[in-house]
């Protein structure tokens, strides 16, 4: 009787292991193959049913929004953070290996390589051409973690029109990507010179990714150049099984056998050498060219540690290459140093560990007017 119950399990186990072979083996042509990251293609399809089924909820926090925005509402805030999480993804582009994907929020809108900025422009009455200014920079310039209308570009259209009112005709786009930085936006610019864009004023703000990814920075290459490689070194010829390895994590740690100061003053000369690329290009075209150095956290910033907000890291490399590029200021040409624009802050300039908050991209703007106003 035992023996007999014994062999009715065995055989059942047996039963099921052929079927969850056959299971997974059809399943694989069709998903794994396809669209698959798990190992098994039933725990994908799983996945897949449980993701219509039960769409996962955003838990997120909101207070830093709260503290920045506390004339809005707790709906508002909780919607403009988790659009935030749902667009920060990134598709393909040609030539500039990739952009923000498109998406249309009630907070936030992107297109193609656009970020909207509300307004986008200020016609003035009393003038008939328009200036087109274009703006480019990584995450803190693109607006993350703020709504179209709390934008630098935003902001500065705005600050422009309340300033110039009878000044000459502005028109802006959002060109920033994030975690792009100033080689990036030298390939980019130059990539819509040759599609025909004709800007008459280019804005570039730059310091964090440039500095804080040191990595990418140092190498001349891009933030994700470590997957799209691992692409061509081992996905193309892979059959079913190959995984990318992130390795955004380590992208802001010191390179490997490199003195600090060899790498500071390289990471410095690179930047300075991106500059006069960017000039040279827009040069081409009869456009005029802005550098702006950003505010960072880890430079003079007395309130750093009481900020509740920002990245507490100090003794960063910023120490060294902000006070280098500060000394150097009034040698390059239409660079203007705003690194320590944070010297007498007490309030709350981010709105998380390196973005900026609305009231602090609206100063940063006001910084970027002021150098600019010869130009109106």
């Amino acid at each position: 009787m035992q023996k007999s119950r014994s062999g009715k399990i065995i055989k059942a186990g047996i039963l099921l292991i052929v079927i969850f072979l056959f299971v997974e083996g059809f399943l694989g042509i069709f998903i794994y193959q396809k669209t698959g990251t798990e190992r098994f293609a039933s725990i994908e399809l799983l996945k897949s049913i449980r993701k219509k089924l039960l769409p996962a909820q955003l838990t997120l926090d909101i207070t830093s929004h709260t503290l920045t925005r506390p004339d809005s509402t707790e709906t508002v805030n909780r919607t403009i953070a988790e659009e935030t999480v749902k667009s920060n993804q990134f598709v393909y582009e040609s030539w500039v290996e990739f952009r923000n994907i498109d998406f249309d929020g009630k907070y936030l809108h992107m297109s193609g390589q656009v970020r909207k900025s509300s307004p986008a422009a200020y016609f003035s009455p009393a003038s008939d051409d328009t200036l087109d200014i274009y703006f480019l920079g990584g995450s803190t310039t693109f607006g993350f973690n703020v709504t179209d209308e709390e934008t630098i570009p935003s902001q500065f259209v705005q600050l422009y029109k309340e300033k110039f009112p009878r000044g000459k005709s502005i028109r802006v786009y959002n060109y920033a990507v994030p975690t792009y930085y100033s080689y990036q936006e030298l390939m980019l610019l130059s990539d819509l010179i040759y599609k025909n864009h004709t800007p008459d004023i280019v804005v570039f703000l730059d310091g964090i990714n440039d500095f804080w990814f040191v990595k990418s920075s140092y190498y001349g290459q891009s933030y994700f150049s470590f997957i799209f490689r691992q692409l061509f070194d081992r996905g193309v010829s892979a059959k079913g099984d190959f995984r990318f390895v992130d390795t955004a994590d380590v992208m802001w740690k010191d390179p490997v056998g490199v003195a600090p100061a060899v790498y500071y003053n390289s990471v410095i000369g690179n930047y300075i050498n991106n500059m006069k690329n960017s000039r040279m290009m827009a040069d081409i075209i009869g456009a005029q060219t802005y550098f702006f150095c950003q505010p960072a956290p880890f430079y003079n910033y007395p309130n750093q540690q009481k900020d509740p907000i920002c990245f507490k890291d100090t003794n960063t490399r910023f120490d060294y290459i902000y006070a280098t590029l500060e000394k150097k200021a009034d040698s390059l040409p239409n660079f203007t140093f705003l690194g320590n624009m944070l010297q007498n802050e007490t309030g709350y300039p981010f709105i998380d560990g390196l973005h900026y908050s609305p009231g602090f991209t609206r100063k940063i703007a006001e910084q970027i007017l002021f150098r600019m106003e010869k130009e109106f």
